[in-house]
């Protein structure tokens, strides 16, 4: 694959990236939904969204009957790293199917039961270094 498919990730934080994946998929996107989809604080999706702003990959709109809630869309800069990002998990998607598709039942669920474990693991230290945004 080439260099350019992963430019997304060389500018954007894992939780930038994935803040422009559900406010793509989310109808009517705000700072409430998103950090209740992402289990974090308002104020941390506050941040990631004021400089997705900032970078033109976001903007910030309103509905004529309710001036008081802001909500999120994607700007072309937006899709491009939306688009980016869903090539890349495709691309993923087909190389892990060459692995997988061998496997039996069994085997795949042990592996998941692992995979689960280290997750935790990973997610334990995260939290520890007060790196809760990478989770």
């Amino acid at each position: 694959m080439e260099q350019k498919q992963y430019k997304f990730m060389r500018e954007n934080t894992f939780l930038e990236v994935h803040c422009i994946d559900l406010i793509e998929k989310m109808q009517d996107a705000n700072v409430s939904k998103l950090a209740k989809a992402f289990q974090v604080t308002r104020g941390a999706i506050s941040k990631v969204t004021k400089g997705l702003i900032e970078t033109g990959a976001i903007e910030r709109y309103q509905k004529p009957d309710n001036k008081k809630e802001i909500y999120f869309k994607l700007t072309e800069v937006g899709r491009e790293i939306y688009g980016e990002h869903e090539k890349m998990h495709q691309t993923r998607i087909e190389k892990d199917g060459d692995f997988f598709s061998p496997l039996s039942e069994e085997e795949k669920n042990q592996l998941i039961g692992m995979l689960n474990k280290i997750y935790g693991q990973i997610a334990k230290e995260l939290k520890n270094l007060g790196m809760d945004n990478y989770i």
